[in-house]
């Protein structure tokens, strides 16, 4: 029995990189800042379609070119050469254009490593609750050491600026996660029947405002 392909892996936070088995797609080799940025709109809004004038904005905002609409055919073009590498199949992973807008396709059981993260601070919560700590710590590291990445380095545009902020957003509620697992552990480890004392502590931690819902 043949092994299992190895999952795709895309990681925005940080250099931008494509990932699959030995096929590596490194930041310095996608097609240029306009092809970075289309790019990086593209996976976060992967789950609807995007149109043709949102990525152009996303992509040079105030400085639109004149001809940007067929400008913008060649920066697909590139794109989708460039995922050529990272197919096992073809159209495995594609940008398919309809009328006046774009769709990105993925393969099943992709990792992007702003989703790992957003779904590490919603493991990290529901360890919370279920007082698994060791749980909560793991997965709060994970949200952290990927938030703490950065984005896009170096560009600025309002979608980037929110996506910063998202990650600040996560950053701290995975620190306030930590910190909330860590005291609990060391409640229960002097004492594990002091449950009105870990109540005290979670209250301590709301009213400080450490403990929080998250926004991601």
């Amino acid at each position: 029995m043949s092994d299992p392909a190895p999952p795709l892996r895309i990681y925005l936070c940080g250099h931008l990189a494509l990932e699959r088995g030995a096929a590596v797609v490194r930041e310095a080799e996608f097609p240029a800042r306009q092809g970075r940025l289309a790019w990086a709109y593209l996976v976060l809004h992967r789950k609807g379609h995007v149109r043709r004038d949102e990525l152009a904005d996303a992509i040079w905002g105030d400085d639109l070119p004149d001809r940007w609409d067929s400008t913008i055919n060649g920066v697909i073009s590139r794109l989708r050469a460039m995922l050529r590498r990272v197919c096992r199949a073809e159209g495995e992973v594609a940008i398919h254009g309809e009328v006046g807008r774009y769709r990105l396709r993925l393969p099943a059981g992709t990792i992007i490593d702003w989703e790992r993260a957003r779904d590490a601070i919603h493991a990290a919560d529901t360890g919370q609750r279920q007082a698994a700590y060791d749980a909560v710590l793991a997965e709060a590291r994970v949200a952290l050491e990927i938030a703490a990445r950065g984005f896009l380095v170096g560009e600025e545009a309002p979608w980037i600026a929110g996506q910063r902020r998202a990650m600040t957003a996560m950053q701290l509620h995975a620190l306030a996660r930590t910190v909330e697992a860590e005291l609990a552990r060391e409640l229960l480890h002097v004492d594990p029947l002091w449950e009105a004392g870990y109540g005290l502590l979670m209250r301590a931690l709301a009213a400080g405002g450490i403990a929080h819902k998250s926004s991601a």
